[in-house]
């Protein structure tokens, strides 16, 4: 059974005398208490039912109502109080409901007295019950001489700079704020023993004129940039009289920034001060809420119809669990061309994500200018995010036309060729072009090369000029002589000179088709042979060689196909159909490489080429001696751009081409790159501006500079020189911004004659820089320090009810023994025995004069 302490005080105030207190020496058992209360309820829940059994019917509901009234009040205070009641909760409980109940049943049974005797009974009644109360409960009255003098004063700083504006988890409150709130769960002891003076700082110190004060501040504003502890210290100390001070307490996540020593002030001053860490101990879990790009990574070209991937580098702070979206726009738009979903699993984390973009072909008449795609990559904001500057960055990329020209010259329109046609024409970075004869020396042309139709076999220098890769199919050589002589040497020097050539098998082509001993031969990378050399007509798989295997142009596909040493191929794979044949070739060059060969036919060198490709002077020819890879194809044709016979034509020409190539119609251009659109003055940034001449090639000879220019056009211009970098055509420079505000990047580009070749510019937006955020990290060892050296103590920030119990308890000590209250006791029981006798005496006197039961 529960017992109530007789040292519990029914109520606690201050005055102007000191605290005064009360306490209660009578009855403490609870069940007795409980017992009396259910006996009067009880009682009146009887009347009741008998005034309602009698048609009573509002005072039977005025009887049940009182009986409820008294038990639901015990039952709420056991239910959501934090203690068991105080003795003076019984004691004003028990007589409000005597006090009921006798008012019910005397204006029930006694309503035809008037209201003037009911009034006497009642008062004489419940001063009785009074008096009854006193003897049982027996008050006493606890004076405490005042004290308030002796209460020594406690100062309590809490930093308010800008660090403490941070949220080290995403579902934390910000550092200030979590200081606040333990103070307030601290308050009342705390303030039992001390008179608290509040302070708060950053760059200064200020007093706050209550902890309620402290609360309403934010850790934002003038002042809050900087933090200097050893001035807050020093500041507050020199409001009191050191010696009497017991101590301070200093609330914060260390982070000091200024000139000023803090050890040395804390030894000088002499004073115990009880450090409060707050924050996170590590840098990578401190942060302020908020999303920033890093960086963008993106090529400087993009081909026209073809998937651009570009990087973007997103930290993520004190938004663990919290996704957020990644945007590419371009320019005039706000509908995403692409995005990416992302989500943190840390504190402070950063996440790189690749966005997937296809440039589309430029309207019309747009000319130059439509070659330049301005894009921006914006990460989306949170609403918790302080800054929001950092959510965007801008960057530029020239577009190119489809860099490999194909011309393709076939004997005789073939299923090879149809396919070929097909697989060359679909790709979007390719442009087609082919030649069929049709009769003796006529051909049929399909397709175009930058925008001109060829209707006859190339022939001048501007007719080679018109195409990167030329592919010689089922075509005797007698019909590239004819009408043209030198047209073979031709060919020779257009793969020398940087050209891509291709022949393929046939019944007319390689050996058979005359090729022995021609300048075509001269850039192949086999020995064809005499016109009488044979072929092979029996199916087979081809054979990859170690080269081969290795070979961009097998890149992803090697896998299909049977290994240097007989392994077959990839069985998670789909078989591939055989080839039907292929024509024989002496022997490749010393300088070529065999990169697929026959598995079982051999000549007196060593298996059929089936595939070989060598570099001949800037250019590059291949050899493949088979014919009909489309056929094969139409039974993997479910597998769409994955079929290895697609992908193996579109590696075979972008080899051939060498991809490094660029459109022929490049204009000069002038190409500006950052890494990110955002910086803190102070901080260092790469710029890198590419410079290319009409031709597309770098242009290594240009005078370029940067000018850093105010958004808003005030203000002088700051130039930057740039110098050459390490590939052609790109200069650098590095850029430190010394004040903040929005400027724009402006790169210039002049010829060795002083001419204009173009210029570019981004937008830039400089923060000011902010020694608060630079390292969020809690420096628990500075606080650590202060402490030691001061002869207090530290605690992190849960551990600050622990820390002001010893406080309290040293200055309990330093104090000596308690005083004791004086006792005043409200209650004599012989004289309340006498006046209780008397009230009842009276009441029965006045019941008998009025003739009552």
């Amino acid at each position: 059974m529960q017992r109530l302490r007789n040292s519990q005080p029914a109520f606690t105030f201050n005055s102007l005398m000191g605290d005064i207190s009360f306490e209660f020496k009578g009855v403490s058992d609870v069940q007795l208490l409980v017992t009396v209360l259910l006996a009067v309820a009880l009682a009146l829940a009887a009347f009741g039912v008998r005034r309602l059994t009698l048609r009573q019917w509002r005072y039977g509901l005025l009887c049940l109502l009182a009986a409820a009234f008294a038990p639901a009040i015990a039952a709420a205070v056991f239910l959501f109080g934090s203690s068991g009641p105080a003795p003076w909760f019984w004691m004003v409980l028990i007589g409000v409901q005597v006090a009921l109940a006798v008012g019910i049943f005397d204006a029930a049974v006694y309503a035809y007295l008037g209201a003037p005797r009911i009034t006497a009974l009642m008062v004489l009644r419940c001063l009785a019950i009074l008096s009854l109360l006193l003897i049982l409960f027996q008050p006493v009255l606890n004076v405490l001489a005042d004290r308030g003098g002796a209460k020594p004063y406690l100062p309590v700083l809490v930093a308010r700079s800008a660090s403490m504006a941070t949220a080290d988890e995403a579902y934390m409150p910000i550092r200030y704020l979590q200081a606040v709130q333990m103070l307030n769960s601290q308050r009342n002891r705390i303030e039992k023993t001390f008179r608290c003076v509040y302070y708060h700082f950053g760059e200064s110190l200020a007093a706050a004129g209550s902890l309620d004060e402290l609360g309403e501040l934010e850790p934002a504003g003038e002042g809050t940039e900087r933090t200097n502890i050893a001035k807050a210290i020093r500041d507050a100390a020199a409001d009191f009289n050191t010696r009497d001070l017991p101590g301070m307490f200093l609330l914060s996540d260390g982070i000091h920034n200024a000139q000023e020593p803090v050890i040395e002030t804390v030894r000088k001053l002499g004073v115990p001060i009880y450090t409060v860490g707050l924050g996170a101990a590590e840098e990578k879990l401190a942060g302020q809420k908020n999303l920033q790009i890093v960086s963008v990574d993106a090529p400087m070209d993009a081909v026209i119809n073809n998937v651009t991937k570009i990087a973007v580098a997103v930290k993520m702070t004190g938004l663990a669990d919290t996704e957020a979206e990644v945007q590419l726009l371009e320019e005039g738009s706000d509908e995403p061309v692409a995005t990416q979903r992302i989500r943190p699993d840390k504190n402070v984390e950063t996440k790189t994500v690749k966005l997937a973009w296809t440039p589309r072909e430029p309207p019309e008449g747009a000319g130059a200018k439509g070659m330049l795609r301005k894009l921006r990559v914006v990460v989306q904001a949170n609403p918790v995010e302080i800054v929001t500057e950092d959510n965007e960055a801008e960057l530029h990329i020239l577009l190119t036309q489809p860099r490999i020209r194909v011309l393709y010259i076939e004997g005789s329109i073939r299923p090879e060729y149809k396919y070929v046609r097909r697989f060359l024409a679909s790709d979007p970075n390719v442009q087609f072009a082919s030649l069929i004869r049709i009769d003796r020396n006529r051909f049929w042309s399909y397709g175009r090369l930058a925008g001109r139709k060829l209707d006859q076999l190339p022939t001048s220098d501007e007719d080679f000029k018109l195409f990167d890769v030329l592919i010689i199919g089922d075509l005797d050589r007698t019909f590239l002589e004819e009408g043209a002589a030198g047209r073979l040497a031709r060919i020779r020097r257009f793969v020398k000179d940087g050209g891509g050539l291709l022949m393929l098998g046939g019944r007319a082509n390689f050996g058979p088709g005359g090729y022995d001993g021609t300048d075509v031969e001269a850039a192949l990378p086999v020995l064809v042979g005499p016109r009488s050399q044979a072929q092979e007509t029996g199916p087979f798989g081809p054979q990859l060689t170690t080269a081969g295997r290795m070979h961009p142009i097998f890149e992803g596909i090697s896998g299909y196909f049977t290994g240097p040493r007989g392994e077959k191929p990839d069985r998670n794979l789909p078989s591939v159909p055989p080839l039907l044949g292929c024509v024989r070739v002496v022997r490749a060059k010393p300088a070529a490489a065999v990169l697929a060969v026959h598995p079982t036919r051999s000549n007196e060198v060593g298996p059929l080429i089936v595939l070989a490709v060598q570099q001949f002077g800037a250019g590059r020819s291949a050899a493949f001696t088979a014919d009909t890879t489309g056929q094969s194809h139409m039974r993997m044709v479910g597998m769409g751009v994955e079929s290895p016979f697609k992908r193996f034509w579109g590696q075979m020409v972008r080899w051939l081409a060498d991809v490094r190539t660029k459109t022929r119609e490049a204009a000069a251009s002038v190409l500006l790159r950052t890494q990110c659109s955002f910086l803190q003055v102070g901080q260092k940034i790469k710029l890198v501006a590419r410079v290319q001449d009409q031709k597309g090639r770098g242009n290594d000879t240009a005078q370029v500079s940067c000018r850093l220019v105010s958004a808003d056009g005030k203000g002088p211009a700051d130039t930057l020189p740039m110098q050459p970098g390490l590939s052609a055509g790109y200069f650098e420079t590095q850029f430190r911004p010394l004040k903040p505000g929005r400027y724009q990047l402006e790169v210039h580009a002049l010829d060795t004659d002083g001419k204009s070749i173009g210029s570019d510019k981004l937008p830039m937006f400089v923060a000011p820089f902010s020694p608060e955020k630079a390292n969020l990290a809690r420096d628990e060892i500075l606080l650590q320090l202060i402490a030691g050296r001061s002869g207090g103590r530290y605690a992190d920030i849960v551990g600050l009810p622990d820390l002001m119990d010893h406080v309290i308890q040293r200055q309990k000590h330093l104090a000596g023994p308690e005083v004791k209250p004086d006792r005043y006791p409200l209650f004599n029981l012989a004289v309340l025995f006498f006046v209780f006798v008397g009230l009842l005496t009276g009441e029965w006197l006045l019941r008998r004069r009025w003739q009552l039961h």
